[in-house]
C-alpha cells in the first residue's frame, strides 16, 4: 500500500505585534483622559487571567512581572506608545519556538503560554514520528486578550494611580522651600493635587519666612559677635597698653636702683661679689673668693650689682648679672 504523504503550508507570519487600528481603539471604549505618567523602564507589565473563555487583568506593575501562579494566566509587556505587546518571556525573532517537554506552571516560556498555538507538520511521517513540538506566539490571541480586557484603558487607570502615588509622595517627602516649589510647579494645573496645592504653597511660605528669620538672627548674632570681638580686641589692647606700662616702669626703677646704687660706693659696701675694698677711677676692688683664681677682683663700677644679684666667674673673668 502507498501512502501519500502531504505537505502543509507553513503560515506563519513573523510580524511581531505592532498594535493596529483596533488596538488603539481599545483605548477609546470607555472615555478617559490620557495619563501624563511615563515608566522609567519604558515599558509596563500586565498579569492577565482566563477563566470560562473570558480574559481580565489581575495586576499592573511598571517593573517585570517575574512569574505567574497558575496556568491559565499571561505575563504581557506593552510598551510606552502601546505599539508593541508581546509575551514576557525571550521572544526570538524567528517566532518559532521547540518544545521537547511539559514546563511548570510558574516557568512562563513560549513552551507553557496559551498565546502560541502549534506549527502544523510538514508531512505525515514527521507527524507520527516526531516528539518535538514548534510553537509560534499567535498575534490574534494577543488581540483578543487586549480587547477582552481593555487592556490600554487599564493601563492609563494604573498610570493615574501611578501619577497620584507619585504626587503624594513628592509632597510628602518635601521639606524645603525648593522642594514645595519643584512640586507646585510640577503639579500646578493637575486636578488631583488640587488641595495640595494650597497646603504646599503654606508649607514653602511658611519655610521661607522661618528661612528669613534664620538669616536675620544669624546676621544679628554675627554682629553681636563682631562687637564683641571688637571689644575683647580693644580691652586686650588696653591691657597690653597697662603690661606695657608697668613693664617699662619697672625696667626704669631697676636701672634708677642700680644707677643710685652706683652713685653711692665706697670702701665697705656690700656688692654682689662682696664687700668693697677700694676704689680707684671707675673701678672696685672686691673681696670675693674664685677658686684657682683669687680672692681680690678690680670690677668696672658699670658692672657691679646691689648684694642681692648673683656674682659669677668664668675661666677666670666676671660675668655681670643679665639686665633688661
Amino acid at each position: 500500500m502507498f501512502y501519500k504523504y502531504t505537505f502543509f503550508p507553513l503560515l506563519v507570519s513573523l510580524f511581531f505585534f505592532g498594535c493596529s487600528a483596533s488596538n488603539q481603539n481599545a483605548l477609546g471604549n470607555k472615555s478617559t483622559q490620557k495619563s501624563s505618567y511615563v515608566s522609567q523602564s519604558g515599558y509596563y507589565y500586565a498579569l492577565v487571567e482566563k477563566n470560562n473563555n473570558i480574559w481580565k487583568v489581575l495586576d499592573i506593575q511598571v517593573t517585570p512581572i517575574q512569574m505567574r501562579q497558575k496556568t491559565n494566566q499571561e505575563i504581557l509587556k506593552i510598551n510606552e506608545s502601546y505599539t508593541q505587546v508581546e509575551p514576557n518571556f525571550d521572544i526570538n525573532k524567528s517566532n518559532i519556538y521547540e518544545c521537547n517537554g511539559k514546563k511548570g506552571a510558574r516557568e512562563y516560556t513560549a513552551c507553557s503560554s496559551n498565546l502560541t498555538d502549534t506549527l502544523s507538520a510538514k508531512n505525515i511521517s514527521e507527524l507520527v514520528t516526531s516528539s518535538k513540538k514548534e510553537k509560534y506566539v499567535d498575534e490574534d490571541l494577543i488581540k483578543e486578550v487586549i480587547k477582552q480586557t481593555n487592556l490600554f484603558y487599564a493601563i492609563e487607570n494604573k498610570k493615574f494611580a501611578l501619577e497620584h502615588e507619585e504626587c503624594d509622595r513628592l509632597f510628602l517627602s518635601a521639606k524645603t522651600a525648593d522642594e514645595f516649589d519643584a512640586f507646585i510647579e510640577k503639579y500646578a494645573s493637575y486636578k488631583y493635587a488640587s488641595t495640595l496645592i494650597p497646603i504646599a504653597e503654606r508649607n514653602r511660605d511658611n519655610l521661607k519666612m522661618q528661612e528669613q528669620r534664620r538669616r536675620e538672627e544669624e546676621q544679628k548674632y554675627a554682629k553681636v559677635y563682631e562687637q564683641k570681638v571688637l571689644k575683647s580686641e580693644k580691652q586686650l589692647e588696653r591691657e597690653n597698653e597697662a603690661l606695657a606700662d608697668i613693664e617699662e616702669k619697672a625696667i626704669r626703677n631697676f636701672q634708677n636702683t642700680i644707677a643710685n646704687f652706683r652713685k653711692t660706693l665706697k670702701k665697705g659696701v656690700e656688692t654682689n661679689c662682696g664687700p668693697i675694698l677700694d676704689i680707684k677711677n671707675s673701678s672696685i676692688k672686691v673681696y670675693f673668693p674664685v677658686k684657682n683664681v683669687g680672692n681680690e677682683h678690680w670690677i668696672d663700677t658699670n658692672k657691679i650689682f646691689p648684694k642681692t644679684h648673683g656674682c659669677r666667674f668664668v675661666n677666670g673673668n666676671y660675668v655681670a648679672p643679665a639686665t633688661f
